[in-house]
């Protein structure tokens, strides 16, 4: 099979190729005088390390302009995955984001966790997915590299990388605000003011602060579920004295307290908790009844209070025509508290809460070669820090939890806690047994980097590219109980047990140190077929640093700390990329296969705790496309497809797709304008459609999942199957004014669909539903000088 796949997606970048010299060979001889308003946006980007035309680098490298962001509505990742060929971004809160590169997810929030898709903030990494998810506004563009790529960009790129490159101070002066509104209660302010001090120093300040009401109704009363509330504030300086010299400096900070996500159950009906009556439906998307318990976590309600802030110091000094030294020095930190009821109904069986901290601090010193000649390399030294931790307390209610699973909570309306309460026998299990532990990790990482790229003849590039990685790393790992749990065993001759974690000695932390270093590479050939058209081949490698994972089966014991082998992939790689018609059309294709040894992923223990396990094998093949095509300058027309063929090869879950990879995703758009009453009109509809997808690796297989007590899943329901979303927006800009009017509808049709299912109730047998965003419309007015 895997022949029969790999031959076809040759075929299909062989015809790409073949296409592209034919569309040379249509081109008409002479061109028009002005095309430019005809002609597609040209960016230029430096994924490379230097700035280079995208047809021109050779990897599979989808940029988009912060202007072109702004046509589509893109204000968040997982908006802009969508557009994506290859990529695609899993909300369930901005503290709990997945990132998917090519079949591969990175979502995990532990401490001693390296992510496989990293973020990166103006080339500096963001490292733990719980700080990456941040807001898109004013921005120069953002640049998605597929493959492994940690030779261009380090650490944390396994399997892609997504650099977010903010707008920089220039020295013009210029200022913009827009205001939106909408239903369910949204609303965005966002502006922006652009100024020169003095003939070497400018600065650039901007912000956005945007609020929407949440979209599953709490059947509880109260604020609903999955709401928004963000507010971010951005700080550009940039210092340049001379030609030599040039300095940019870059604050960022942010604020996120959106209510709670809604882990909703299908397997208990929604109920008043406190009479058993019940009040919603077991619809995926309908109503929820969730609830915390007073004064747990000091008394924080349901939903997120994540804070963010970053310092970036970007130098660069020409030492002369050919030589200029770089320097990236950076700090980061962040703080997130999120309280959600993992069970699904209102009950407060469990009650759980995640608070994640982290702090890094980055220094990269960076010498580039350019002469105008046969060779432009790059070379370097690095240095990461990184101190972080997840404390994750659960706070379980007994005497709910006894009835569960000994089968007496009656399927689907269960009880009311009256009812329970008033049961006999029931009185020796705590209502608030609080079971807390924590992971910790400290990275201190030594980078070496050095990337040649030799200009063989007119037409052959041959590139190669080398880091070595030396990591310096500790992990710990806590618990600590408030008592006994009498469900979980405890008594006189066993002792103090838990029921999902067992204390540690002296409910003490217990730290490992440990060091990892390896070699990761990439060798790439680039042929221009002719002046606008090119192909390409690459070989690179990643490698994902080893892990220590702690936990403790035994109560009162040391920690444990399991060694999680180094995962390491093979990536091979072909494509072509081309403008035609006067760069009115811009094609772009490549071909991957990947093989993966020690696949790093997470399962539920027996305890239904996630913890991370070696899988094996996987290999991952695919086809990824993108085209643009802009036949008059009133007409543009952009469409992308990605195909991912992602499967575990052997060991756990052998045949298995991987979570969260739909093995089809397309995006198709317009945009369209045109003078009409003393102004211009411009709509933009677009379309994105993905096929079925699966939201772990276990693929909802019975015989793979843990489950406890007398409710077991047996039932493969936690897949969303293949849907699409369709998007509108109108804009108006009267002739001679610099105001623009907007409407826009997203989620045309209201499509039911949702985001993830399993999640923590999965290891008992319940899985909850995250609901996915239904029709969302609204105004906009905006304007810019």
């Amino acid at each position: 099979m895997r022949y029969l796949h790999t031959r076809n997606l040759m075929v299909a970048v062989s015809g790409l190729a073949l296409m592209t010299g034919a569309a040379h060979a249509a081109e008409p001889a002479a061109a028009p005088a002005d095309t430019s308003a005809s002609q597609v946006e040209e960016l230029l980007v430096t994924a490379q390390k230097r700035e280079q035309k995208t047809v021109d680098v050779p990897l599979a490298l989808t940029a988009y302009s912060g202007a072109f962001l702004d046509k589509l509505g893109v204000q968040e990742f997982e908006e802009l995955g969508q557009f994506v060929p290859g990529f695609d971004v899993q909300n369930q809160s901005p503290n709990n984001p997945g990132f998917v590169m090519r079949g591969i997810t990175s979502d995990s929030g532990e401490a001693t966790n390296e992510p496989r898709v990293s973020v990166y903030q103006d080339g500096v990494s963001v490292s733990k997915s719980r700080g990456s998810y941040t807001e898109l506004f004013d921005l120069e563009r953002v640049e998605v590299a597929k493959g492994p790529q940690s030779t261009l960009y380090g650490r944390g790129a396994l399997i892609g990388a997504v650099n977010v490159i903010q707008a920089k101070a220039k020295h013009t002066q210029d200022w913009s605000a827009k205001v939106e509104g909408g239903n369910y209660g949204y609303w965005l302010a966002e502006g922006m003011i652009n100024m020169p001090i003095t003939d070497s120093l400018a600065i650039r300040l901007s912000g956005r602060a945007k609020q929407r009401d949440g979209y599953v109704k709490n059947l509880l009363g109260g604020e609903d579920f999955n709401s928004t509330d963000t507010k971010a504030v951005r700080l550009a300086i940039n210092y340049a004295p001379g030609d030599r010299f040039k300095l940019d400096v870059l604050y960022n900070y942010e604020i996120d307290k959106p209510s709670g996500t809604s882990f909703k159950s299908l397997s208990y009906a929604p109920t008043n908790p406190t009479t058993g009556a019940v009040i919603g439906d077991l619809g995926r998307n309908s109503g929820a009844a969730l609830t915390t318990v007073d004064g747990f976590e000091n008394g924080q309600k349901l939903g997120l209070n994540r804070r963010l802030w970053s310092l970036t110091s970007l130098a660069s000094y020409k030492i002369s025509d050919s030589l200029t030294l770089n320097s990236t020095s950076a700090y980061r930190y962040f703080s997130g508290e999120e309280v959600f009821d993992p069970d699904g109904f209102s009950l407060p069986m469990f009650t759980f809460a995640e608070d994640a901290e982290g702090k890094s601090a980055s220094q990269e010193f960076r010498l580039n070669y350019d002469n105008g000649g046969k060779i432009t390399a790059f070379g370097g030294l690095s240095y990461f820090w990184e101190d972080g931790s997840q404390r994750v307390p659960l706070l379980i209610n007994e005497k709910v939890t006894y009835l569960f699973l000994t089968g007496q909570l009656a399927r689907p309306n269960g009880l009311s806690m009256t009812t329970i309460n008033a049961l006999p026998g029931l009185s020796v299990f705590p209502s608030n047994h609080l079971e807390e532990y924590t992971n910790y990790g400290k990275t201190n990482s030594y980078d070496a980097f050095a990337d040649v790229t030799v200009h063989a003849t007119d037409k052959l590039e041959l590139a190669a590219g080398l880091r070595y990685t030396y990591d310096d790393k500790q992990s710990g790992y806590k618990a600590v109980l408030n008592g006994p749990s009498i469900v979980g065993g405890s008594s006189a001759t066993a002792g103090v047990r838990g029921l999902l974690v067992q204390s540690t000695l002296n409910n003490a932390a217990q730290y490992k140190s440990f060091t990892d270093s390896g070699v990761t590479y990439r060798a790439v050939a680039r042929y221009a077929v002719t002046d606008n058209a090119n192909v390409y081949a690459s070989v690179s490698t990643g490698r994902r640093p080893k892990v220590l994972s702690g936990s403790n089966s035994k109560p009162g014991a040391a920690a444990t700390f399991r060694e999680i082998p180094a995962e390491k992939v093979t990536s091979y790689e072909a494509g072509a990329k081309g403008e035609f018609l006067e760069r009115r059309l811009v094609l772009e294709g490549s071909v991957y296969h990947y093989e993966y040894t020690n696949f790093q992923t997470s399962v539920r223990d027996a305890n239904g705790l996630v913890t991370s396990t070696n899988a094996g094998s996987a290999k991952s093949t695919g086809f990824e496309g993108q085209a643009t095509y802009q036949p008059t300058a009133d007409v543009s027309l952009f469409a992308t497809y990605g195909y991912s063929h992602a499967r575990f090869a052997v060991g756990l879950f052998d045949g298995n797709h991987f979570r969260l990879s739909p093995d089809h995703s397309v995006s198709v758009g317009a945009n369209l304008s045109t003078t009409i009453a003393g102004g211009r009109l411009t709509f933009l509809p677009t379309y994105t459609w993905q096929s079925e997808q699966f939201f772990d690796n276990n693929n909802d297989i019975a015989s793979l999942q843990s489950t406890t007590g007398t409710i077991k899943d047996t039932v493969q329901d936690e897949r969303q199957k293949a849907f699409g979303l369709a998007n509108l927006r109108l804009t108006y800009q009267p002739e001679g004014r610099n105001v623009t009017f907007g409407a826009f509808v997203n989620n045309v049709f209201d499509e039911k669909y949702i985001k993830d299912a399993g999640n923590t109730g999965d290891a008992f047998g319940i899985a909850t539903f995250i609901a996915g965003e239904p029709r969302f419309y609204g105004l906009s007015v905006s304007i810019r000088h």
